[in-house]
């Protein structure tokens, strides 16, 4: 039988810590929003026990992934590979351990010591989820919020930059996932859709979630019971609204929020889990009138539940030569000086710093002999004709629109930000025609690998595909399993 058990942690920085998302952006975080939480969702059947756990972080990082990845492990006594952890990516978060754009101790005392208190924190989370674990049902649909668009668009010179492209690839579909317990009433919500947390900009400075802490108060308020926001494949995906660009952009945070919490109560009301459509009666006094009353359900409906993981290879394009590397780095520790002697503003040194600690990322991937490749873990969680798939990247629009497509499984979640995040993972076609370089500056953050993830090199042209590929594979390998195991239990 299915059980199901849910929780909220606070998981709010300090006032006076930096805030990630934005190289542009001065000054450090002054007053929040509404509170960063983390939300977790536990649910078991005959001891198979899997959580997925959603953050209003932009990443999850090192140790802090292991650590929190580990809590959830121990106290619920399940594998780590059926421990899910998404981020809705909020560019009004916390810098984290590789992601920042300074030097400053404080600050990394700062950084240590957060990361250090939410993963405590998480082991009380998962011990909360636990609790109050009871018997549960699920339904699941789809709705679809148009708050997206394709963002890679070509300017007068042919140029890719951050702008508006309204015939590029975008995932439309909200995937709701209802949770109730045996009489009916909701015990949690969760809900996934692709695009970018930045409808806050680099002015903001306050700590938010963004548009998805909206649609959670909207769907809460209603339904009175917790809900937990998943980011799908918001790549190259923005708001309508374009990113924030004045120093509160709280309507069009409150307007997509509005948009998106709107539509997951929609198909919340088209789900049931304790009743279906009976036969019909007829009734009526001067009118002869037929219904079709809702009874309860006849039987428990199946969910088994399953967790897999594999380990991928994702190759990097060849690294510069150890000379050339050298001289970027010497370069960039002497603008960074420079910057700093000539009293420069606080966004150039930013960007600075953020060059100098990339240029020695890619140093020392070469002077230590490093492999030319990213380690990565695809994820898949099912339950019942439910699958949940997971990578830790920053994913397309158009990969999670095909793994979608070629499932075997009737209804299927296809999240990047997932268990880490690696870099950008774009499809073959936005690369540039001519390839990718690494001596060419882009406009556009999913070319920057080295500046916005300091991975050394661009990855291969057809990774996405390959990651598309596996997935798929794994869901096809987890799909024959069930079919077996329900012919052998007949």
């Amino acid at each position: 039988m299915l059980q199901a058990g849910v929780a909220r942690s606070n998981i709010t920085p300090p006032i006076g810590m930096t805030m990630l998302g934005y190289a542009g952006r001065a000054g450090v975080a002054q007053g929040k929003d509404e509170d960063l939480t983390a939300t977790s969702l536990v649910l078991d059947n005959d001891g198979t026990r899997v959580v997925v756990v959603g953050f209003d972080l932009a990443f999850l990082h090192g140790r802090m992934l292991q650590g929190i990845k580990k809590a959830f492990s121990e106290v619920l006594q399940t594998p780590e590979s059926h421990v899910l952890l998404n981020c809705n990516h909020t560019h009004c978060g916390p810098t984290m351990k590789g992601y920042f754009y300074d030097d400053d101790p404080r600050q990394h005392r700062m950084r240590a010591d957060y990361e250090a208190r939410i993963i405590e924190e998480m082991t009380t989370l998962a011990a909360a989820a636990l609790e109050n674990l009871d018997g549960a049902r699920l339904a699941t649909g789809t709705g679809e919020a148009r708050i997206g668009i394709n963002r890679r668009e070509e300017d007068d010179v042919g140029d890719i930059i951050l702008g508006e492209n309204p015939d590029g690839p975008v995932d439309h579909e909200v995937r709701v996932i209802r949770v109730d317990d045996l009489q009916g009433r909701p015990k949690a919500v969760v809900f996934a859709h692709g695009c970018h947390t930045v409808t806050m900009g680099p002015k903001y400075l306050k700590w938010s979630p963004d548009y998805p802490g909206v649609a959670r108060q909207l769907i809460e308020s209603a339904l009175g019971c917790l809900s937990i926001f998943l980011q799908a494949n918001a790549g190259d995906i923005d708001p309508i609204t374009g990113i924030g660009a004045d120093e509160d952009n709280s309507d069009a945070k409150n307007r997509l929020g509005f948009a998106l919490g709107s539509e997951v109560l929609k198909v919340c009301s088209s789900l049931y889990t304790d009743t279906e459509r009976g036969p019909r009666i007829i009734f009526g006094m001067l009118a002869k009138a037929s219904a079709y009353p809702r009874v309860p359900i006849a039987e428990e409906p199946p969910s088994p539940i399953a967790a897999k993981e594999i380990a991928v290879e994702l190759p990097l394009m060849e690294y510069p030569t150890l000379e050339y590397a050298r001289e970027m780095h010497n370069k960039c520790v002497t603008e960074l000086e420079e910057a700093k002697t000539n009293g420069t503003d606080q966004v150039k040194r930013n960007v600075a710093q953020r060059y100098v600690y990339c240029a020695r990322a890619l140093l020392d991937r070469i002077e230590n002999n490093r492999k030319r490749s990213l380690d990565g873990t695809i994820q898949v969680i099912t339950i019942g004709d439910l699958a949940i798939a997971a990578f830790p990247g920053e994913t397309f629009a158009a990969s999670g629109m095909e793994v979608k497509r070629r499932s075997p499984f009737p209804h299927t979640l296809f999240c990047g930000y997932s268990n880490g995040c690696l870099t950008y993972i774009p499809t073959r076609d936005a690369y540039p025609e001519k390839g990718w370089s690494f001596f060419r500056r882009y406009h556009i953050p999913d070319m920057l690998f080295l500046q916005s993830y300091a991975v050394g090199s661009a990855l291969v042209p057809g990774t996405a595909e390959m990651v598309v590929d596996k997935t798929v594979g794994l869901l096809e390998e987890m799909w024959n399993e069930r079919d077996e195991d329900q012919q052998s239990a007949t």
